[in-house]
């Protein structure tokens, strides 16, 4: 019983920080001279950052039911916002209790409902719908329970809302406005073309109005280039409030001598549009949408201060990872896969990875993203132009669409197959549409 009891104490203590609608760009540690977040980058300095990690779907309760399960959007049954995990699945508090951990979860939820009571956690703080009034008070029930000496281990979740009150402010800033200076804005987006003949799903949550993201769309249809960098600054200030807030609870670990035995992951549920192809908000494959922060640090990591710019990395990688350190073994059942070998800066053989969409105002119509090395391939699976395709390495902006382009007829048609090949090993129902196969 003793050697049992002395195991138990050598797992490390686990720590998820999650934050809301931070594109993979919005944080200094990733080469943004434009706004300073140095909780954030001090974790990137203890572990590894992935600047190739993808979204499961770039809406906040079915990535989020892919952080908490390793699966896919479709798997866990959150196809949209608010929908519970499946019976059956088991979600991270679940997992990490029926092996040992007690587990505790602060702030946003939303799986189901906007704050509801995430099962196999102790609820420490729900949330509230800003994160300026959410954050602060969600840092400071973090930092209680660490100077509280928690048994060891413990898995925690810290779930902070911001930068999503960007969502608000866009609500409260219509029309374009004239500036007296512009000197503090960051630069306009270089990629703010629209394409005119983007898929019709696009087009739709463009020129409609009919629900909270497309009505961002709608009132931003007509700024002007200084109106987006108003609008990008402003988001910035909101991911420097949220890294204080993060920042106080690292330094109640560190303070509590809890750091050297925690393994630290940092990540955020989806990224922001912030006027590229004049694109606000989420619900879209953009790489601002769809890219988001992803870090591993702290206890077992085995390198430090490194950038990974070659893995492809998705939302599904972050429970099974988080289970490899901390010893537990894996559910029977994820899609996701351990980091860890890129991690340790070995060979991490992936091919590609997918994001998923469903309708938002537009019943029946659901998107897929392939993202390879190089390309990028998006199908919706209806409209006349259900396509895109980006060369990343010759167009990082997406602003040439190739689906049209004899030249990269089978580049394209390889993709394709990709996707058919995952929808049938991941048993999803979506379909390419007839005319593109």
């Amino acid at each position: 019983m003793a050697q049992a009891a002395g195991a138990q104490a050598a797992r490390p203590n686990v720590l998820l920080i999650t934050t809301d609608q931070q594109s993979m760009h919005a944080l200094g540690a990733n080469g943004n001279p434009h706004l300073e977040t140095p909780a954030m980058d001090s974790i990137a300095a203890d572990g590894v950052s992935f600047t190739e990690s993808y979204c499961t779907y770039p809406v906040c309760s079915p990535a989020r039911s892919s952080v908490m399960t390793g699966l896919m959007p479709h798997e866990t049954g959150v196809m949209r916002n608010g929908e519970a995990i499946a019976d059956g699945i088991p979600n991270l508090g679940e997992h990490f209790r029926a092996h040992g951990y007690e587990t505790f979860y602060a702030g946003k939820w939303h799986l189901p409902g906007g704050f509801g009571e995430p099962a196999g956690f102790e609820r420490l703080i729900g949330g509230h719908t800003l994160g300026a009034h959410m954050d602060e008070p969600l840092a400071t029930k973090c930092v209680e329970f660490m100077h509280g000496g928690p048994a060891e281990p413990f898995l925690l979740v810290a779930s902070f809302m911001n930068p999503h009150d960007v969502c608000h402010w866009i609500r409260g800033h219509e029309g374009s406005r004239d500036y007296d200076s512009v000197a503090r804005f960051p630069a306009a987006p270089g990629n703010m073309w629209r394409d005119p003949d983007e898929p019709e799903y696009m087009q739709h949550h463009r020129y409609g109005n009919f629900n909270r993201m497309s009505n961002s769309l709608h009132i931003s249809k007509e700024w002007r280039a200084d109106d987006f960098r108003h609008y990008v600054h402003d988001y910035y200030r909101m991911c420097e409030d949220v890294d204080r807030q993060i920042g106080r609870v690292l330094s109640a670990l560190r303070f509590r001598g809890l750091a050297e035995n925690t393994v630290i992951a940092l990540t955020s549920d989806h990224g922001e549009g912030l006027g590229a192809h004049r694109w606000t908000q989420k619900a879209a494959f953009w790489e601002e949408t769809a890219k988001v922060p992803l870090i591993i640090a702290g206890r077992g990591v085995e390198r430090r201060a490194v950038v990974d710019s070659d893995a492809l990395a998705s939302g599904v990688d972050i429970l099974p990872t988080l289970c490899d350190y901390a010893g537990v073994p894996a559910p029977s059942r994820v899609t996701g896969r351990t980091l860890r070998p890129a991690i340790r800066g070995e060979a991490f053989d992936r091919r590609f990875v997918v994001s998923e969409l469903s309708d938002l105002g537009f019943p029946g119509r659901e998107g897929r993203m392939v993202r390879t090395e190089r390309y990028k391939y998006v199908a919706f699976n209806g409209g006349e132009r259900p396509e895109q395709f980006f060369d990343l390495d010759l167009d990082p902006g997406e602003v040439s669409n190739l689906a049209g382009d004899p030249g990269a007829r089978a580049r394209l048609e390889r993709h394709r197959g990709l996707l058919r090949e995952w929808t049938d090993r991941t048993r999803d129902e979506f379909r390419i549409p007839a005319g593109a196969a």
